[in-house]
């Protein structure tokens, strides 16, 4: 059964050089205790679509068109009171720094704490008991609750954040890099906290640009290039059979235990969004671009329970 549904959402950022076209016509599902990766290079949209899902869009950013549907209920339409009440409770988020996510000033505890009181009847004690079971089911002692965020290393911080983002029970968890800065046991960690909560029936939606990070944990998986979804699908077709030259470019440049030892790099870098090229934005770093590429913007195909947005697999050439 469908969690979310996501339908030609467009976000653009409207600065003084320019309109940047964030995430533009992007559609994705969720379905109930699914993990869905979103995956793809610095700049190209991932975050600002995590954002814009909890309608947490910064300014001068702009959610233009689209829908997401939590449920059947599309969240654009609900006032500030009503979304107010989806954060936490229905949808959570675990932010990519954990320093910045956290008040420095504040104990863990109080913030815990917080979060619990501000959407259910509970009181602060009741709440605080709450706060050191959430703790310990993160694999952190009780005694934290007392401690400020300096006092934790960086691990023990995402894993508060992850506790506060779990303290209302979600239906969806959505998590922006949770493992940046993190040294690999660190990350191993919290991706099995995080499948742990999805064991119990959470939704999962993880942004990343680590591609083999998203292969180990994922159902599904969507490949994100210059605002756009080029590539979607089960996480193993993709994987093992990447249709879209960006999904194979990037599995070309990730390191395996097995196969080439020498990796190779994609040329070039992403557009700037302000100006995207005409056609298929990865046009000008694709080593099989037709002629239509620079010409037209492919429509998304759907091929075996598969997305892909290519010339390729359009029967056109030229």
């Amino acid at each position: 059964m469908t969690l979310l549904r996501v339908e030609n959402l467009k976000v653009h950022y409207y600065t003084l050089s320019g309109i940047v076209r964030a995430v533009d016509g992007v559609s994705l599902s969720i379905e109930k205790g699914e993990w869905l990766s979103v995956v793809g290079e610095s700049g190209c949209g991932k975050s600002t679509l995590a954002y814009a899902i909890l309608r947490l869009v910064p300014p001068p950013g702009r959610i233009v068109s689209g829908r997401i549907l939590l449920d059947g209920t599309d969240l654009l339409r609900l006032g500030g009171e009503e979304m107010r009440r989806v954060r936490g409770s229905r949808i959570s988020m675990v932010f990519q720094d954990p320093m910045t996510s956290l008040d420095p000033l504040r104990k863990i505890g109080d913030q815990i704490v917080e979060a619990i009181v501000e959407h259910e009847e509970l009181d602060v004690r009741e709440a605080r008991k709450r706060a050191e079971e959430l703790l310990a089911s993160v694999g952190l002692t009780s005694d934290m609750v007392n401690r400020y965020p300096h006092q934790l290393s960086g691990g023990q911080r995402q894993r508060v954040t992850i506790a506060i983002a779990m303290s209302l029970n979600p239906s969806l968890l959505i998590a922006d890099e949770p493992t940046t800065a993190l040294d690999v046991i660190v990350q191993d960690r919290i991706m099995d906290l995080i499948e742990g909560f999805k064991a119990e029936g959470t939704s999962i939606m993880l942004v990343t640009h680590d591609l083999a990070l998203a292969a180990e944990r994922s159902d599904k998986i969507a490949i994100m290039y210059a605002g756009k979804i080029v590539e979607y699908g089960p996480v193993d077709e993709v994987i093992d059979s990447p249709m879209h030259p960006y999904s194979k470019a990037l599995l070309e440049s990730t390191p395996r235990l097995r196969g080439p030892k020498r990796l190779r790099y994609i040329p070039g870098y992403p557009p700037d969004l302000r100006r995207p090229p005409p056609g298929c934005r990865f046009h000008p770093r694709c080593e099989k671009a037709l002629k239509i590429c620079s010409q037209k913007e492919p429509e998304p195909r759907y091929l075996n329970g598969r997305m892909v947005a290519c010339w390729l697999y359009s029967g056109e050439v030229g």
